[in-house]
């Protein structure tokens, strides 16, 4: 599949009389295969963000905890939504002062980014619930605290929409856990999500 198939038609198109039926019909699975690349792009595009994010969690998360707590979990998302203000601030600080030297915005694209993300995220936690690890079912967290990182076992991990309101309740009703990992769970937000992780690898190369 993939290239070589397509590579492979494209051949096959040659002596052919562009308007034939047998031309129209190579067309069509040139086309399909062109449509079916895209969406394995887009797929391993959204499975290597899910992968960063959780990475995060994993890292960052208190292992010596075998339960935790709603307020745990809300402290712990908090942190990751707020895990770029001090860059933030440190571009924020090299723009006063470069506007006073020439009047212009360096690193104005990842500052955009940054707030844009944030904002994004803050939006989830308030509103539709952020998804992240089942870190509230001890068997769950189990398994993600064993997690290698590898994105081929992301299908076994277990994971959960939380709302703050609710965290702050000190809620624990599963209304919002989702099933395990589904690529069609969420489509559009992870799709945004994945369009702005990319954007970030490219503004991350252009500031080195």
């Amino acid at each position: 599949m993939g290239k070589p198939k397509i590579n492979a038609l494209k051949a096959s198109q040659k002596g052919i009389h562009p308007k034939s039926r047998k031309a129209k019909q190579i067309s069509k699975k040139i086309s399909r295969q062109l449509k079916l690349q895209k969406r394995r792009g887009e797929s391993n595009l959204k499975l290597q963000f899910l992968g960063d994010k959780l990475t995060w969690f994993q890292n960052n998360m208190d292992q010596e905890l075998e339960v935790f707590t709603p307020r745990d979990v809300l402290e712990l998302i908090q942190r990751y939504i707020d895990r770029n203000d001090d860059e933030l601030e440190q571009i924020e600080l090299k723009h006063k002062i470069r506007e006073k030297l020439s009047h212009t915005r360096q690193h104005a694209s990842r500052e955009d980014h940054i707030k844009i993300t944030r904002e994004r995220e803050m939006q989830q936690f308030m509103e539709s619930g952020f998804e992240t690890a089942d870190f509230l079912n001890p068997e769950h967290l189990q398994i993600f605290k064993s997690w290698s990182g590898e994105l081929r076992l992301l299908p076994n991990l277990k994971l959960r929409r939380y709302i703050k309101g609710r965290l702050l309740e000190g809620n624990t009703e599963e209304s919002e856990e989702p099933n395990k990992m589904d690529e069609d769970n969420d489509d559009e937000s992870n799709g945004e999500d994945a369009e702005e992780y990319e954007d970030n690898e490219e503004n991350t190369d252009n500031m080195t």
